[in-house]
């Protein structure tokens, strides 16, 4: 009973300090926050993390009187008299020993079966079946070993000392133990920090919280206090308290929007245990325009299910003929101004995870891209274009057909990498129908035909791509080139052969280079800092580096097949990166613009250069290119036309541009934002979280104004509101 209470009393201790650091960790989140607000934080924390620092101590100070108990009943109390007996000592070091080889025995098993047997299976539930039984075959087999293994672990304690000696195997078992847990804690620390998935507050939060009622525990064994209040009223009075703070949680954590801020996005270890714990209410019935559907069942809907009345300005046919009596118009205009037509030829190129203020054309200090700088003195530069998505499969698809996420027809739409159905009609449908040879070039994962983005593309070439977890460290740029540049020496070809009479292409090249884990180039050899984050930047900036190498190979290979100026050239990204800007590395989490924010140049030879600041999105792109080449623009596009933009005849248009991040299976969040002007709003749903920004003044977004601007914010949020059809 005495180690129980002295678990829970340790329990309560460690969930005291656990709950103090995290709110001296969001101290500076709460400037501004009433005390109240402060009193309710500091309850919230103390119930989601206290109550399991108590339920911990218990339940160590339930096993440490177990096999107290156990270790009476087999006479080895008191221990150290029971271990000065030789062969006492070498039956309890031998089952010390027994046990985490037993262990190790079916972990490695298992690694094993998984990649001989089951990294060959098709889908991820077979995997996690056929890991199970071989899982549960391995442990039984492991219980039936153990006496076999505790056998040779004895016989090789008496081989290793024949004469017996002094009893010592048990501590040195121990010591080991104690070495190895100390190592292990060591290099988790290490990894953890070299992730820089979480900040060093949110490590250090964590291991205390696993540490801290052990080592509490041993010392309360060692130095009793014979006081009533001490050994009952503490652990009692703590566990009371903490429960009652438990189920008050959610209502506090929930009250206000500073206080869902606090618990479930600033405070470390916290916000992770409170989105476990706490079910926020939320409707997702309108996330996206239309629901999942089969298309083998026949229950997709077209593209567009209202009928347009022909005296509509909407018709298709009056869009068309509109957009004709626009282009013919351009033309003349073009024409007496001694502007060339556009080429009939596009090279898009996507390079992953490119954020736009680490190039050198956008001001970055380093030199990370001399070749799409060079580019960028001949091209259209716009300074604040932005991915609808802050990851790859809610942004690529949105370029493609010009509609953001919510608005495409996907098949399981909260699948991680869901897949389009043939439904969705873009801009390579309509070159591809026009007589454009269209081409994709790519090398990874998620380029696969079964995502449903290959529609409209004669070549769909993916060659080389690899799984989900090879491509994180994947070099996969240069292979990808290898083929692009096969692919345009053979349009080159077709050019001198045929003239004007070649057919015209379209083609797609997607460089992954720079999506992380970053691999180090030491030819761009970047000065990596004295801290983990810096080097994580100097190995991102090595990436960047790498890639630009291969858009300079793709631009000297153009100019050596005499395309480069027979071709419109795009650049982009899916999305940027962030490095804890906003308490996040990498992207996908946030719509920060660190991770919104993405390079676009648009380079029509013998045109205007120029640097466009304003808003615009990737959706514009597919129906600029359309424009470009004379094609018609479907009238489901979301995006606008750049042309005139293009041409320096207008600024931007007058719109908002909206980001979205929606729910999927690896991560349950629904953010979204707008920006209009140089204003932004984002809105988180599921904690009704709303910031402003005035990114004129505040590009970096640090300075949330949602208490000082509401009417602004309110002028946002009906914009955001009408675009999800609220």
């Amino acid at each position: 009973m005495q180690s129980i209470l002295d678990g829970a009393r340790a329990g309560v201790v460690a969930g005291l300090v656990v709950t103090l650091w995290c709110f001296l960790a969001v101290s500076s989140s709460a400037q501004g926050a009433d005390s109240a607000a402060g009193m309710a934080f500091v309850a919230t924390a103390f119930g989601l993390l206290g109550l399991p620092q108590i339920l911990y101590g218990v339940g160590l100070g339930a096993v440490i009187a177990l096999w107290a108990v156990v270790f009476q009943r087999l006479g080895l109390r008191p221990i150290g008299e029971a271990l000065s007996d030789g062969g006492t000592d070498r039956r309890v070091a031998a089952a010390l020993v027994t046990a985490p080889v037993a262990v190790g025995v079916v972990a490695l098993g298992v690694m094993a079966v998984h990649l001989n047997v089951t990294s060959g299976f098709a889908r991820d539930s077979f995997q996690a079946q056929g890991l199970a039984l071989a899982t549960g075959a391995l442990a039984v087999a492991a219980l039936l070993g153990a006496p076999l293994i505790y056998g040779a672990v004895e016989k090789l304690l008496v081989k290793l000392r024949p004469d017996g000696g002094a009893p010592a195997w048990t501590w040195i078992v121990l010591g080991l133990f104690g070495v190895v847990a100390v190592v292990a804690i060591a290099m988790g620390y290490r990894i953890a920090q070299g992730l820089h998935v979480w900040s060093s507050a949110q490590i250090h939060i964590a291991m205390a919280s696993v540490l801290l009622v052990p080592i509490l525990t041993w010392l309360m064994h060692l130095w009793r206090w014979d006081r009533g209040a001490w050994n009952f009223g503490i652990p009692v009075a703590g566990a009371i308290v903490a429960a009652v703070c438990f189920f008050g949680a959610a209502g506090w954590a929930t009250s206000t929007p500073e206080m869902r801020a606090l618990t479930f996005r600033h405070a470390p270890v916290l916000s992770s245990v409170a989105g476990m714990v706490i079910d926020l209410p939320r409707d997702d019935s309108d996330i996206f325009a239309t629901g999942p559907c089969d298309e083998e069942a026949g229950d997709c809907p077209p593209q567009q299910e209202d009928p347009v009345g022909l005296d509509s300005p909407e018709h298709p046919a009056r869009v068309a003929v509109a957009g004709a009596v626009r282009r013919g118009d351009r033309a003349q205009r073009n024409k007496f101004e001694s502007i060339p037509d556009p080429p009939q030829n596009v090279i898009f190129l996507m390079v992953d995870t490119l954020r736009q203020d680490h190039m050198g054309y956008a001001g970055y200090e380093l030199n990370t891209t001399p070749n799409i700088d060079a580019i960028a003195e001949d091209a259209v530069v716009f300074n604040d274009a932005y991915a609808t998505s802050p990851h790859t499969p809610r942004t690529v698809p949105p370029a493609f057909f010009s509609r953001y996420a919510s608005n495409l027809q996907w098949v399981l739409p909260r699948a991680n990498f869901p897949r389009l159905t043939e439904n969705n009609f873009g801009m390579y449908d309509v070159k591809q129908e026009a007589g454009w040879m269209t081409v994709s070039k790519t090398s990874h994962f998620y380029f696969r035909e079964r995502r449903g983005l290959h529609y409209g593309f004669d070549i769909w070439d993916n060659e080389g791509a690899k799984s989900l977890e090879d491509s994180h460290d994947d070099i996969a740029t240069p292979r990808t080139f290898e083929r692009v540049e096969g692919r345009l020496r053979k349009f080159g070809e077709e050019r001198r052969e045929k003239g004007d009479e070649a057919q015209p292409f379209s083609m797609f090249i997607h460089f992954f280079d720079p999506h992380a884990t970053y691999n180090w180039h030491p030819e761009f050899g970047f000065d990596r800092g004295s801290n983990n984050h810096e080097r994580l930047i100097a190995a991102y900036n090595s990436e960047i580096a790498h890639a630009d190498k291969y858009v300079g190979k793709l631009v000297e290979v153009l100019k050596e097949e005499g395309l480069w100026d027979d071709v419109i050239f795009v650049i982009t990204s899916d999305h940027g990166e962030a490095f804890n800007e906003h308490g996040y590395y990498f992207h996908g989490q946030t719509l920060y613009n660190t991770v919104q924010n993405v390079p676009l140049l648009m380079r029509v030879p013998g045109w205007f250069t120029r640097q466009v600041d304003g808003p615009v999105s990737v959706i514009d792109i597919a129906p600029t290119l359309l424009d470009l080449l004379g094609l018609s623009i479907p009238d489901v596009f979301d995006g606008e036309v750049l042309t005139e933009v293009l041409l320096g005849r207008s600024e931007v248009p007058d719109r908002p541009v909206f980001m979205e991040l929606l729910p999927y299976t690896a991560l349950d969040k629904h953010h979204r934002a707008v920006v209009y002007d140089d204003m932004k709003l984002i809105v988180d749903f599921y904690l009704d979280i709303e910031e402003l920004y005035d990114l004129s003044e505040d590009p970096e977004e640090q300075h949330n104004l949602i208490n000082e601007r509401p009417d602004e914010a309110a002028k946002l949020r009906e914009m955001l509101d009408e675009f999800m059809g609220r």
